[in-house]
């Protein structure tokens, strides 16, 4: 018997709270990419065919900066999967410092909310190369947001994005406010677009009902970017010691303790079950067909009261309009 459960993959559930393979595989997109300042696609949510259930990868991350070097670069938070934190740890003794001026460098240390799920790129005028594509998106909490209200919404029928035959597509608006890009006129169509194949004349063929299982799960196999690359890293050498040289620059004190294998012993003797804690990675040792008919969304997850979106010039509500020509 196949070890691949095609059914799952059909009806998945994802699970949104619990964080690359090149740039190439990455939906990078901007206000100033846009025309006129508004940069506006549709795409819509794929699967992760390894394990559909886990399509979105969550993480916590700083963006840490040099300040002798003023070079910076992106450093996954340990907190991501509950461990201790040196990042967390820093920003909290700075934020509750008595000085005013050691309060402002807990900025510093700061850390957001990133969440990763692949989509196909059904139209986008800016990068038409892409279209018919399978890439990640990396996108924050807003948008994750509007992904929750979907699958458990306050009012109406919840709408699983992730269904690849019953899914409805993102119109996806990002605009620039305050020097900063903005998504929210981003919002789901009223109008379900399936998976779409790319067929021998590369045309986007949707799948039906009726298109074979294998035929799909292969091709999603074949195209999709490795999802687990853009889900939390463990820290390496170079890691700890770009950490502990900015915490050194930035207090002036090494921290204890400052290098690798020490921090590892704190935190095994600290948090002594943390072998233990579910990893955010991916698995797909127990996909078995036998898992058949799986039930809808089983999330325990916050219903989100979002405001009404306004409208804006370009993408309407209407995808027949949208992908004409297509």
């Amino acid at each position: 018997m196949s070890s691949e459960n095609y059914d799952q993959l059909f009806n998945p559930t994802v699970d949104m709270g619990g964080s690359t393979k090149g740039a190439s595989d990455d939906y990078q997109v901007s206000a100033d990419k846009g025309k006129n300042g508004i940069y506006q696609s549709v795409i819509r949510f794929v699967p992760w065919y390894q394990n559909p259930n886990n399509s979105i990868q969550e993480k916590w991350v700083s963006w840490l900066v040099d300040p002798v070097t003023q070079k910076g670069r992106f450093v996954d938070c340990p907190s991501s999967i509950g461990k201790p934190s040196l990042l967390q740890d820093m920003y909290w003794k700075l934020k509750k410092s008595e000085s005013i001026q050691e309060q402002k460098k807990a900025d510093i240390f700061s850390r957001r909310h990133n969440f990763s799920a692949l989509i196909q790129v059904i139209k986008d005028d800016q990068q038409p190369e892409l279209e018919g594509k399978i890439m990640v998106y990396r996108f924050g909490k807003k948008l994750w947001e509007k992904i929750n209200a979907e699958m458990k919404p306050i009012i109406g029928e919840p709408h699983n994005p992730f269904d690849i035959l019953n899914g409805k597509v993102f119109a996806l608006v990002v605009t620039k406010v305050s020097g900063y890009n903005n998504y929210d006129q981003s919002k789901f169509i009223d109008k379900v677009i399936p998976l779409c194949l790319i067929n021998a004349e590369g045309k986007l063929e949707p799948i039906s009902a009726k298109t074979d299982k294998p035929l799909v799960f292969n091709y999603l196999k074949d195209n999709s970017p490795d999802l687990t690359k853009f889900g939390y890293k463990d820290w390496d050498s170079d890691t700890y010691d770009y950490v502990n040289g900015v915490i050194t620059a930035v207090t002036g004190q090494a921290p204890t303790p400052n290098n690798m294998s020490a921090v590892n012993e704190s935190i095994r003797l600290s948090n002594p079950t943390s072998q233990t804690q579910k990893s955010s990675g991916i698995s797909s040792s127990e996909i078995s067909l036998d898992d058949l008919d799986m039930p809808g969304t089983t999330m325990d997850m916050p219903s989100i009261d979002l405001p009404e979106i306004p409208s804006l010039g370009g993408i309407s509500g209407n995808l027949d309009d949208v992908l004409k020509g297509l």
